[in-house]
């Protein structure tokens, strides 16, 4: 990873969409611009999210999260892409690519100079740009990759096909609800763990988390939007989930296994179908969740 800026376009007004916060839309649970936050980290030194003062919730996610905020007049991808040129070099990625994948992005950065993604039906708001230079450029052909538009095109998304990839987040800034029985060993590879988008409570994986913990490892992190987000204890009742978050932020503990997380009944734990090579998390940068 070098000195890239990973630039998020959130300032759209969603006109077509009907919704100015339609970044905030989770996708498979998690929050669109959260999603491509994670396609953009494994290659940047940091993450700048590019809104307008208009959309504080976004700004307010953002920070959340570890990333920059700077405020551009909101008029568009190409107009407040115009106003970015300073960042290079970066790639500059609109907030509705909810399946952009890390790879579309190393695709992007191996080119010398600025590469414009192409998808089924046109530019989708990918773009990587080296330095200043936008006279010369090429487009670079990914036909899986595709924006939400409409609301339909993100009602169209609830199956949740395709990979969720995690963000990297220092294990010390989450939150964590329960307690845990042992501190376990750690395999070759790991499964991100699951934590509120916006508290940064850890939903599930408890175990995992004490262990790259213990290891001074970051931790993989699915954000999901807790208000999609059923809980239930073993027994199969209903948990409150203002006691979950309530518990985690007092540094209180409701007991080890003390709740399961359940995203349209699926169990948290296999949305991410993505595992994670733990001598690749020697080497990330990750962000920190400041709940502060």
């Amino acid at each position: 990873m070098g000195d890239i800026a990973g630039v998020i376009l959130a300032g759209g007004r969603g006109v077509r969409f009907g919704d100015p916060f339609k970044c905030l839309r989770p996708v498979c649970g998690v929050p669109m611009i959260l999603r491509v936050a994670a396609a953009l980290q494994p290659f940047s030194s940091r993450l700048v999210v590019a809104t307008t003062k208009l959309h504080g919730p976004i700004a307010w996610l953002a920070r959340l999260w570890g990333m920059e905020v700077v405020y551009t007049e909101g008029r568009g991808y190409e107009p407040d892409f115009s106003e970015l040129l300073a960042y290079a070099p970066a790639v500059v990625a609109a907030c509705d690519l909810p399946f952009l994948a890390p790879g579309h992005v190393a695709r992007l950065i191996s080119r010398p100079v600025m590469s414009t993604a192409v998808g089924e039906g046109g530019y989708v708001g990918l773009t990587w740009l080296p330095d200043g230079d936008t006279t010369r450029w090429v487009d670079v052909y990914m036909p899986d990759l595709r924006d939400v538009d409409a609301r339909e095109d993100w009602m169209a998304l609830a199956n949740c096909a395709g990979p969720t990839y995690p963000m990297f987040v220092d294990p010390s800034s989450l939150l964590p609800h329960e307690g845990v029985e042992a501190v376990p060993a750690l395999g070759s590879r790991v499964r991100p763990i699951a934590v509120d988008a916006w508290t940064c409570t850890v939903l599930d994986g408890h175990h995992r988390l004490s262990a790259l913990a213990e290891r001074g490892l970051p931790v993989p992190v699915i954000p999901l939007d807790y208000s999609r987000i059923d809980v239930r204890d073993g027994a199969g009742n209903e948990v409150s989930k203002l006691a979950v978050i309530s518990a985690a932020s007092r540094g209180a503990r409701l007991g080890v296994r003390a709740t399961r997380h359940y995203y349209n009944d699926v169990h948290v734990s296999e949305l991410s179908r993505v595992e994670v090579d733990v001598d690749f998390l020697a080497g990330v940068r990750p962000t920190k969740c400041d709940h502060l």
